[in-house]
């Protein structure tokens, strides 16, 4: 059975809660298992401190326009911060 919200605080997202793409082509060379791992690294720390501004404000849930990258989702629920990706807004 989910889990009921009480007195939430909504957090709305009108971006994708995800990693900005490069506006230019680049080329990134991934060619060692230190190399990902770096990446992943700074990956994760990028999100952990996206899901803590979430936190900081006081949000209890967060609802996104657009969608949340997989490792986001991840961590949301990891920090029990309930949230729901692509959501409709009205005009």
């Amino acid at each position: 059975m989910p889990k009921q919200i009480e007195d939430a605080h909504i957090a709305i997202l009108t971006c994708p809660f995800e990693l900005s793409k490069p506006k230019t082509k680049h080329k990134v060379d991934i060619d060692t298992v230190e190399k990902f791992e770096t990446l992943r690294k700074q990956e994760e720390q990028y999100f952990d401190e996206m899901v803590q501004k979430c936190k900081d404000v006081g949000a209890t849930l967060v609802i996104c326009q657009w969608g949340f990258d997989d490792e986001a989702n991840y961590l949301l629920m990891h920090k029990n911060l309930p949230a729901v990706r692509w959501v409709g807004m009205l005009s």
